[in-house]
């Protein structure tokens, strides 16, 4: 006796069950991958309205297998080299700044784990001694995280569009790599969904990936997944996401560099307060005397200091004046020529510039000086640092660009 459910039933509802787990917009699912998981199922015998009911329950089984059939898990090492350069000049500091002990990165949809395993090795190639570096790789997918787990990869994952640009893996045979030990060490990998709030026990991050993930997502999954990253963030942390997903910064974010970089910056508290209102006093009675009183020369202003102008230009920077920042920093260390905060802020500016070898050329200016200077003595700049953060920033700048 024939159920009444028509195979085409279960495809139905095969599809709202993985749009309802990934976020997956209609047309980002694999009619092909989700027709051949049911038919393996019709053809083992089982009937249409067992996998209707089956379909009815979260968590089934058959709902697991549509999952693994739908979800996409191209990627491979430094992928997208422009992030992790961004990360390495940009992001990486900005965190020291904070002088957390810990830097912490998540790779979201993190897929095989070649990203995350990226993301680990540029934050050890950056970080000075002293700083542990923690990174996270999640997916929806367990199978591809037993993969990521085991660390070993083949060609496909090694591109030249992914110039190797920090130490990541050895070569062991056949074409095949395995990530460092070092590596290895700081990174661990997790099943978690997107359209779900990381749980609290995982804390924030300092540096967010999450790439050609969301460009898979129907609306309103977009907006909720970026909520769910932004809050993820500590103040001053960075999201990079794929160069298409989205055209205008996410809640509560400011876009940073360019718009193809798609990088985005959570601001800090001291950001978001708005300035004090100025205080209007009325003006007092003139009081005539009969003896006029002797004219008051008045005071000259004082000069600006480095730290002001300093804080004028990451003004325009924020601003998106990054040549008018350039301006401004170039007159600073004409008058303040040791003022090394200064000299590192216009060494990354002329990197973004594409000025390679004027931002070599400071940058190695910046590690000489701080070198002659005790590792602990404060420098004084919009945040007062040790010589040492700007001798560890310099050194790394300068790694990198040996690398590349």
């Amino acid at each position: 006796m024939s159920s009444g459910v028509e195979p085409q039933q279960v495809l139905a509802r095969a599809r709202e069950v993985v749009s309802s787990c990934t976020g997956f917009r209609d047309t980002a699912i694999s009619p092909s991958a989700v027709d051949r998981v049911v038919r393996a199922e019709l053809a083992r015998g089982r009937s249409a309205s067992e996998l209707l009911a089956e379909l009815q329950r979260p968590g089934a089984p058959l709902a697991r297998a549509l999952l693994d059939a739908v979800l996409v898990g191209e990627t491979y090492f430094f992928r997208h080299p422009e992030q992790f350069r961004f990360l390495a000049s940009e992001a990486v500091p900005a965190a020291l700044r904070r002088g957390n002990p810990v830097l912490r990165g998540w790779s979201a949809g993190c897929a095989s784990g070649e990203e995350t395993y990226s993301i680990a090795a540029c934050l050890l190639g950056m970080v000075p001694q002293g700083v542990r570096v923690e990174v996270i790789g999640t997916d929806l997918h367990e199978g591809r995280l037993e993969a990521a787990r085991r660390g070993v990869y083949g060609n496909w994952s090694r591109r030249e569009a992914g110039p190797l640009l920090h130490p990541l893996y050895l070569e062991v045979a056949d074409g095949r790599v395995s990530i460092l030990e070092s590596v290895r060490a700081v990174t661990r990998f997790a099943q978690a969904n997107l359209l779900e709030p990381l749980p609290d026990s995982f804390g924030r991050f300092d540096v967010i990936f999450c790439r050609n993930v969301l460009t898979y997502f129907s609306p309103d999954a977009v907006q909720t997944a970026l909520g769910h990253l932004s809050r993820a963030l500590v103040p001053g942390g960075h999201l990079l996401l794929g160069t298409v997903e989205v055209d205008h910064p996410p809640a509560g974010l400011v876009r940073v560099g360019p718009p193809e970089l798609q990088a985005f910056r959570r601001p800090t508290p001291k950001e978001l307060t708005p300035p004090p209102k100025p205080v209007v006093r009325e003006p007092e009675p003139v009081r005539v005397s009969a003896r006029a009183a002797p004219a008051l020369t008045p005071r000259p202003p004082p000069p600006p200091s480095p730290v002001s102008l300093h804080t004028e230009a990451l003004h325009r920077i924020e601003g998106g004046d990054e040549a008018g920042a350039s301006t401004i920093l170039e007159k600073l260390l004409q008058q303040f020529r040791d003022y090394l905060p200064g000299m590192l802020e216009l060494a990354l500016l002329r990197e973004r510039a594409g000025a390679r070898e004027a931002a070599f050329a400071l940058m190695h200016t910046v590690r000489d000086n701080a070198a002659r200077l005790p590792p602990d003595q404060i420098i004084e700049g919009p945040e007062p640092l040790p010589a040492r953060f700007y001798r560890a920033s310099a050194d790394a700048f300068l790694t990198l660009g040996a690398i590349e």
